[in-house]
């Protein structure tokens, strides 16, 4: 068994000042009531939990000098309280218990002392150890018997000094358990209120009518109300027009509460599309040394409910990358669709087009039950999004205006582009520029004009080009123009996207010179030399790299001719064969 070597003479000789304030525990509350209606309450007044297995109560009976030591248990945490409470105490001193025990079987003339094991130190004394007051201590205008004490909030430490640890207690009467439970001391210096926004931003239907906007406290003041008002410090809806709100709006926080204020607008619904607008909000004039946090502004999105009806071009808004910057707005366009659904399963995803531009139509779902049909003008209505660079219009709905329209002549482009994106364009005298000798299912493949490459796009619902040979090396290409660039800024990625296998053609030249020529080149692939056999007298061979470059060029004349590319780079290479009055264009592989 632990033992105690200070002896109780000892105690009771250590006539001083308390310890040091704040910092070690102290008893703050005594009941000493009728029947066994006891209690002793300790309090930490440290910024820390105690382990309380270092602390012990001893107690001397009117003046003996055997003592009765009670050891304590647990852990006690900041700023909080410990009851032993008498085992027969009345209900409402047991409900607030920590534990019970022998330290509370006094009778106001018996000495109480809270003991430190680990240092030998005794931290605090009630009474005087090892005197007999008699019947019991006076206690201002009450006594050590028949009566509940608190220590006063202005006590920061314990007293080892009766004579003026007895001026230390508050007095209340017998079985007071009021203040039982938590102790009141300027140890603990409360936390300073912080008021904030509970969320920075927040977005409202233009048609949701009344909204709230909360506003919330942190450690609040137990003693005084703290206020703080809301007031409108900008953002482009109109008070007034587009929402009703006052500003500025005191809100109160009730000394102690922690609920949340709120800040009420009255959203104004119309049947105008305008496009989203914004509400700003801030905080300020924060009452009772409360500070604001850093959520103390916030802005509200009135998000519109209506479509705005319009051109395809007007509603096509790009932002500096290329993104859209009215991404979500509601909008209604009419236009003529352009190819076929190039999302054959549950969804759409195909082009309309109108006078001014051209537009994807996408949902991952059908809509309406629309059967994508080129030729119908339809009106669509939609959220306006973005993918990969593509602007859409996210679909909700479809009507079929007509059926069998007349589409407009394909634009001639030189390569796809921003300004094709969504439009009917044709690409003329352009090659295959990587080694693939059929058209892929869903997949790309590389092309160039000779100075610029870019990607033709099969897309596995033109089912009938799927699977088919490149026939021609040198194409004319039909189709939609494309765009699948997933990083900012979005300006790459551009495709085309044939409709059908007959938007492919074999480039045939307007001048008498076309790619007509008959000529074998063999072995290909190669390791350096390829040799060529015409059906007509040579006149000239050129060799050209992927990017359209000349690597190579060199005269000819009679029907074979032998081709060196032993000091070029592994790769592919295009090697135009001219005679009199033809050419041919092949692709030769060099290992």
């Amino acid at each position: 068994m632990r033992k105690l070597f200070l002896s109780i003479i000892a105690v009771a000789a250590m006539a001083m000042s308390g310890f040091a304030q704040c910092n070690e525990l102290f008893f703050s509350e005594y009941i000493e009531g009728s029947s066994n209606n006891k209690a002793i309450e300790i309090y930490n007044p440290t910024g820390s939990a105690i382990d309380l297995s270092d602390y012990a109560i001893l107690r001397l009976n009117g003046g003996v000098s055997t003592t009765d030591t009670f050891y304590l248990s647990g852990s006690l945490a900041s700023y909080d309280v410990y009851i032993v409470a008498n085992a027969s105490a009345n209900a409402a001193i047991l409900a607030l218990k920590d534990t019970t025990g022998s330290a509370t079987n006094f009778n106001g003339d018996d000495a109480l002392t809270l003991f430190k094991i680990s240092t030998q130190t005794a931290l605090d004394i009630f009474g005087t150890p090892g005197i007999d007051p008699g019947t019991n201590w006076t206690v201002g205008s009450g006594a050590s018997s028949e009566y509940t004490l608190v220590r006063k909030s202005t006590i920061k430490g314990g007293s080892l000094d009766w004579t003026t640890g007895v001026n230390e207690w508050d007095v209340y009467p017998q079985n007071t358990t009021t203040y039982l439970g938590s102790h009141t001391s300027d140890c603990y210096v409360p936390p300073t209120p912080e008021v904030g926004f509970k969320a920075t931003s927040a977005t409202f239907k233009e048609n949701a009518g009344m909204v709230s906007v909360n506003v919330g406290i942190a450690s609040p003041s137990s003693t005084v109300a703290t206020t703080v008002e809301v007031v409108i410090t900008g953002g482009s809806a109109t008070n007034g027009a587009e929402y009703s709100a006052t500003s500025p709006t005191t809100l109160t926080f009730a000394a102690g509460s922690s609920s949340n204020e709120t800040f009420d607008i009255t959203l104004n619904d119309n049947t105008m599309a305008s496009g989203n607008s914004t509400i700003m909000l801030t905080l300020r004039n924060v009452s009772s040394g409360a500070l604001l946090t850093a959520d103390s502004t916030m802005t509200i999105t009135i998000e519109d409910d209506d479509y705005l009806v319009a051109k395809i071009k007007d509603v096509k808004v790009n932002a500096a990358d290329f993104n859209i910057a009215n991404k979500g707005q509601k909008v209604e366009v009419t236009g003529i669709v352009y190819g076929i659904d190039f999302d054959g399963n549950a969804g759409i995803s195909f082009t309309i087009i109108d006078s001014t531009a051209g537009v994807n139509i996408f949902n991952f779902n059908d809509v309406s039950d629309y059967v994508v049909t080129e030729g119908d003008e339809i009106t669509v209505r939609g959220k306006m999004d973005f993918y990969n660079g593509l602007t859409e219009v996210f679909a909700d709905s479809i009507k079929v205006n007509s059926s069998g329209n007349t589409l407009k002549d394909a634009v001639m482009v030189s390569k796809p582009s921003e300004e094709t994106e969504s439009d009917f364009i044709v690409i003329d005298r352009v090659w295959v520029a990587d080694t693939n000798t059929v058209w892929p299912d869903n997949g790309n493949v590389w092309m160039t004009n000779g100075t610029d490459t870019f990607q033709v796009r099969i897309d596995r619902d033109a089912s009938d080009i799927v699977g088919q040979p490149i026939e021609w090396d040198t194409l004319k290409i039909t189709g939609i123009g494309g765009q699948f660039d997933n990083s900012s800024p979005y300006n790459s990625g551009y495709q085309i996207f044939p409709r059908k296998l007959s938007d492919i053609e074999k480039y045939r030249n307007a001048g008498i010179k076309e790619f007509t020529l008959s000529a074998k080149v063999f072995p290909n692939p190669t390791e350096g030399v390829v040799y060529i056999e015409s059906v007509e007298n040579l006149t000239s061979i050129r060799v050209f790299d992927i990017q359209g470059n000349v690597v190579s060029k060199t005269s000819a004349n009679g029907l074979n001719a032998i081709v060196s590319l032993e000091n070029l780079a592994s790769g592919m290479y295009l090697i135009e064969i001219n005679a009199e009055k033809s050419s041919a264009l092949k692709r030769v592989v060099l290992k």
